[in-house]
């Protein structure tokens, strides 16, 4: 049990930077998409379970984020900003903080 607890902080660890700078507005929501998808893809940390679950819910929410308006509407997509809530919420779930 404590080998799959410290498999999960290695995954999670890889995250929490990234998601910070894009909470905190340090980011873009284009360079929050590019650098995450980037990163889950490639990541040979990722461990199947609840943590794995919250973060390929975030990878399906970048997938959804549209930046340009008009094509935002007609693909219902959502915005930079319901991007970033929903990063907040992956982070409190994963984390347990608020930023």
């Amino acid at each position: 049990m404590a080998e799959h607890r410290e498999h999960v902080a290695l995954m999670l660890q890889g995250y929490r930077d990234l998601i910070e700078r894009f909470i905190s507005g340090e980011i873009s929501a284009d360079v929050f998409e590019r650098d995450y998808m980037k990163h889950f893809k490639s990541d040979p940390n990722q461990i199947v379970g609840d943590e794995f679950d919250v973060l390929d819910r975030l990878f399906a929410d970048i997938d959804e984020y549209v930046d340009d308006p008009v094509i935002r509407q007609d693909t219902g997509g959502i915005s930079g900003e319901e991007l970033r809530e929903r990063a907040q919420a992956a982070y409190d779930r994963l984390y347990g903080e608020a930023r």
